[in-house]
């Protein structure tokens, strides 16, 4: 059902406003826009009717941080980590359980499965196979014998450098992602499938993150989003030659992506120079700080070459107090993921020590400290489901129920507000009104029932640019 070539009407609807007071009113569609959100429309004939009868309308979510092809990918994949797996037999099974001859994929392993997974692990346990299978950190894939000799094979057209990373006596590659996605991809990934599961939690548009988009993504999510395989709107961040890319009004350039590794951090002059060339093309700067170091460093790199409005923390997964104030100071927005509060959290308070555990994935405290903050859910390596993230944001418990932090703790309007900001300026909230873009959301209930229940089973339909992209009837 398309909805865009027609005027649609949704009728007693509830909006939220910035403040957290809700009304009821109508809100009219032309084409991709409101044109109304107040009065009594005239229902002409052949215009949509939708009754919203006394339930939130809220606009379309945006989820900040995302890697839409991984995440597509990830659906033909296997889990191999926490919380479905969480022993060695568990693996075991888990790898076991694959018939075939093809390559198998997994994702989401982590050490506290089976401690240091390798090439022999592989070997010994997993089946006679051709096998991948990545680190939650999203850095690490561990491959099999058999798997690397295929890699080995298809990589003998690379040059030498090249080949050289994909090389691995106990088959753990670092950093290789963009090179073993080209060699080892034998199928597209089912982004139509991934696009449609995300339309299902009311979203309508993204931030892909990953820091090896290139012009050749671009292309192949123009083609998406043409043959309507991509449903959601795009901002697509990641290297700096994207700035060429002809953009459209579903498909926009983000940041230049600067993915930080503590181990091995880039020369401090090169760093500071891809900054200060970004910023002469008037082009924001996202840099993955997950760790104290990275974030030390990055902040010290934006005060040599100085900051634009936009740049942009990912993750700040550790904050120590004294860094909120230097990241209010040099303007920098923080786009990080309270999910992760919730899905990791109980490996958080075991792994990390108890000193630090008020410094992560922090949320109040930098909103009480003015600095623009947002959220992402970071899929496929963290859940999709925006719903679940803003209610760890609330809630700030582990998967066994243990509190994170409970000064972190946000309300629900400040959580949903996460999700709600623009893709350009993620804490620049959108709401309802004429002149906005069409990209909406309706639930099933009010506000009021809502903020105590924060789940994706409440969304009923997703609109964007008039056209219905989901509905759950």
């Amino acid at each position: 059902m398309k909805t865009n070539d027609q005027t649609v009407h949704i009728l007693n609807a509830e909006l939220l406003d910035s403040d957290g007071k809700t009304r009821l009113t109508n809100a009219t569609i032309a084409g991709s826009q409101f044109i109304e959100t107040t009065g009594h429309p005239i229902l002409e004939d052949g215009s949509t009717i939708i009754d919203a009868k006394g339930n939130l309308l809220i606009p379309g979510l945006h989820d900040h941080h995302t890697h839409l092809i991984a995440y597509a990918a990830s659906l033909v994949s296997i889990n191999c980590g926490p919380p479905g797996v969480v022993s060695e037999a568990d693996l075991k099974s888990a790898l076991r359980g694959q018939p075939g001859h093809h390559w198998l994929r997994g994702t989401g392993y982590h050490e506290s499965v089976t401690g240091h997974l390798d090439r022999q692990w592989l070997d010994a346990w997993a089946p006679d196979r051709p096998i991948r299978v990545q680190h939650r950190s999203g850095r690490l894939w561990i491959v099999n014998s058999p798997g690397m000799e295929m890699i080995a094979n298809a990589a003998l057209s690379l040059a030498p450098h090249e080949r050289d990373r994909l090389t691995s006596e106990d088959g753990r590659l670092y950093d290789v992602d963009e090179l073993l996605g080209n060699l080892t991809r034998s199928d597209i990934p089912p982004v139509k499938l991934a696009s449609q599961q995300l339309a299902a939690f009311g979203v309508t548009g993204i931030n892909d993150m990953t820091p090896s988009n290139n012009a050749e993504t671009w292309q192949w999510f123009s083609e998406l989003q043409v043959s309507q395989d991509l449903l959601q709107k795009v901002r697509m961040s990641g290297r700096p030659a994207l700035i060429d890319c002809r953009q459209t009004p579903r498909l926009s350039v983000g940041e230049t992506k600067v993915h930080l590794h503590d181990s091995s951090l880039p020369d401090f002059d090169d760093f500071v120079s891809t900054i200060t060339e970004s910023h002469e093309k008037q082009r924001n700067v996202a840099v993955h700080c997950v760790t104290e170091v990275e974030l030390v460093y990055t902040l010290s790199a934006f005060r040599s070459a100085s900051t634009l409005a936009g740049d942009r923390i990912e993750h700040a997964s550790v904050i120590p107090p004294a860094l909120i104030e230097q990241l209010y100071v040099l303007g920098l927005n923080v786009v990080t993921q309270p999910n992760f509060v919730h899905e990791r959290g109980d490996a958080y308070l075991k792994d990390i020590p108890m000193t630090d555990h008020a410094f992560l994935y922090r949320t109040n405290s930098l909103m009480l400290a003015g600095v623009p903050t947002a959220f992402g859910t970071d899929l496929p390596f963290g859940q999709p489901d925006p719903w679940a993230a803003m209610d760890a944001a609330t809630k700030r418990t582990t998967s066994s129920g243990h509190l994170l932090n409970e000064a972190e703790c946000i309300t629900p309007e400040s959580a949903l507000n996460g999700f709600l900001g623009e893709l350009s300026a993620p804490s620049s909230i959108r709401s309802i009104k004429p002149g906005a873009p069409a990209d909406c959301c309706l639930l099933d209930a009010p506000w009021h029932v809502l903020r105590n229940d924060l789940s994706s089973a409440h969304v009923l339909m997703t609109i964007r640019d008039g056209e219905l992209i989901y509905s759950r009837d």
